[in-house]
């Protein structure tokens, strides 16, 4: 009898400490949920890697974000910035050179930016206009920006074009005089 109630009383303290608290299985949910986090996590990195030999609109995209994702602010936009190109409109010419110019979507607004190194050869008051055409030479988005520059003074000048510019079938830009 002894023998059977020490074997009962062993048997129900092993199990009451086999059986979770509140507190292990609050811990164990969100051990499995951050499993889950880091699995997504890796799951969207591998598309992002699968893109980059699939597609260059959409590895594009994709670089975009993991540049400012991976970078500091200035490297990620540096890195983030996708060179396009810009043709200067001849009317430009005694007013303006370009640098650098490329594009990036604006975590603010969600609308892509053209963004045009401009360095200014004389004083300069008035609009630019950048517009964008597809392959066919058909124009797809314009943007209008007042400008107020000296001479020698330069700039990244920020065209914001609308959410609905079909921007990654843009083939070139131009700016000009507006």
């Amino acid at each position: 009898m002894k023998k059977i109630f020490f074997l009962s009383v062993c048997s129900f303290s092993l199990l009451a400490f086999s059986c979770s608290s509140k507190e292990e299985k609050k811990q164990k949910a969100e051990d499995e949920g951050n499993l889950l986090a880091e699995t997504q996590a890796r799951f969207i990195k591998g598309i992002g890697e699968g893109l980059k030999g699939e597609g260059k609109d959409a590895a594009e995209s994709v670089s975009e974000g993991a540049g400012e994702v991976y970078s500091g602010l200035n490297t990620g936009f540096d890195k983030s910035l996708i060179k396009v190109t810009v043709k200067k409109d001849p009317a430009l010419e005694p007013f303006i050179n370009l640098g650098r110019c490329g594009k990036y979507t604006n975590d603010t607004t969600g609308k892509t930016d053209v963004v045009v190194y401009t360095i200014f050869k004389q004083d300069y008051t008035g609009k630019l206009m950048v517009r964008g055409y597809d392959k066919e030479n058909l124009e797809v988005g314009r943007v209008t920006q007042k400008v107020n520059y000296k001479e020698d003074d330069a700039d990244y000048i920020e065209f914001e074009f609308d959410k609905r510019t079909p921007i990654n079938l843009v083939s070139y830009f131009t700016i000009e005089k507006k």
